[in-house]
């Protein structure tokens, strides 16, 4: 066969091909599909009740508010197809929100979907409501409802602040799978003036155990060294009232085996501190009063991590911190055959905490000049 009869039946291979698969798959036109940008899910009489927010273009303008209900969440999500006339369509996914009776009952069967289904998007960004879901996905801004795309930027919000935690639906199941670890999430509440987050849920598997102040949020977050910047504001009489930024340089978490057989914790929290505002017209700090400011900021961040772990491990045998992973790793043998929920309670937790603060030059400034001099 020479060159062009073989050039000519690879072309008519090529053509049948593309009929006979065009023949099999139906193309949809964009007005066709309901572009989802949140979903919402919370529990109703005879199933789920699913809130959906999404729009008919890629683009966010004139964002749509649907509500279905079904025996499943994807029989709830397909029952929108009777609202809307269009087929859900999941790329477009921001986040997911769950009510606070699905956490209550166990994620496991509604968040199954969003794990295994093959048109999700499992690396979405997800919340707890305070309340429910429909609340939160309901919730306006200036008369006009809250875009999603503002509403995930929250669960970055721990950048700025150093008080709340983002989590995803992959992060999520790993947390519970995970050998010697359990998942949290940030609670979203809805109000007159939008979303804010309030606290984060703390989980037993799939199963809501508790919430976590913010305060005690950030101990978490200096526990696992992920703390960026947040504000920490300190009053004595050495220094007045003192603003700081923190943030950690570096969280380490030891474990050893004491005599008595029980797993030790020591966690080690080294972090820093800018000076960013003092009150009362303050230029300078006395001699000494640099210890004592470090000193005070330690002992705050050193409670809020103790109560982190005194409300999630001892109270509610949460280990959101993978303490038990750490044990794990280390004493394999050890491991085996140790019910870790009923022994983390146990075992001794010791927190140390050393704060840095930035030395700043004294100052003065000439108001007719404009000029600064040290």
């Amino acid at each position: 066969m020479n060159k062009w009869c073989k050039s000519a039946v690879c072309l008519a291979l090529c053509t049948g091909l593309f009929f006979s698969l065009s023949g099999c798959t139906s193309f949809m036109e964009l007005y066709e599909r309901l572009l989802i940008h949140g979903i919402g899910i919370d529990c109703g009489k005879n199933g789920y009740v699913v809130t959906v927010r999404s729009s008919t273009s890629s683009e966010e303008e004139g964002e749509e508010f649907f509500k279905s209900e079904g025996e499943t969440v994807l029989e709830a999500l397909n029952n929108l197809s009777l609202l809307t006339g269009r087929e859900p369509f999941y790329s477009h996914n921001y986040l997911v929100v769950f009510g606070r009776e699905c956490a209550k009952e166990g994620l496991d069967s509604s968040l199954d979907f969003f794990v295994r289904y093959y048109n999700t998007r499992p690396a979405v960004k997800m919340f707890l409501a305070e309340n429910t879901a429909e609340e939160v996905l309901g919730a306006e801004k200036d008369g006009k409802l809250l875009r999603m795309s503002e509403l995930q930027q929250l669960a970055n919000s721990s950048r700025y602040n150093g008080k709340t935690v983002g989590m995803d639906i992959l992060e999520f199941v790993n947390g519970v799978r995970r050998e010697g670890s359990s998942p949290y999430l940030p609670v979203l509440k809805a109000g007159e003036d939008g979303v804010k987050v309030v606290a984060t849920a703390i989980f037993d598997g799939y199963r809501l155990q508790d919430y976590l102040t913010l305060e005690e949020t950030r101990g978490l977050l200096m526990i696992r060294n992920q703390v960026e910047k947040g504000e920490s504001v300190i009053s004595d009489e050495a220094f007045g009232t003192v603003t700081l930024s923190i943030s950690t340089r570096e969280g380490k978490t030891q474990v050893t085996l004491g005599e008595d057989g029980r797993p030790r914790f020591l966690v080690k929290i080294q972090a820093e501190a800018d000076i960013s505002a003092i009150s009362g017209g303050r230029t300078r700090f006395e001699s000494g009063a640099y210890g004592k400011l470090e000193a005070c900021v330690g002992e705050e961040l050193q409670r809020q991590a103790e109560d982190a772990i005194r409300t999630a491990v001892l109270k509610n045998s949460c280990d959101i911190f993978g303490f038990g992973n750490l044990l794990y790793q280390k004493y394999p043998s050890f491991w085996k055959g140790l019910d870790w929920e009923k022994q983390m309670a146990e075992c001794s937790y010791v927190v140390q905490v050393e704060t840095k603060v930035q030395r700043i030059e004294e100052e003065t400034f000439d108001v007719l000049g404009g000029k600064r001099s040290a």
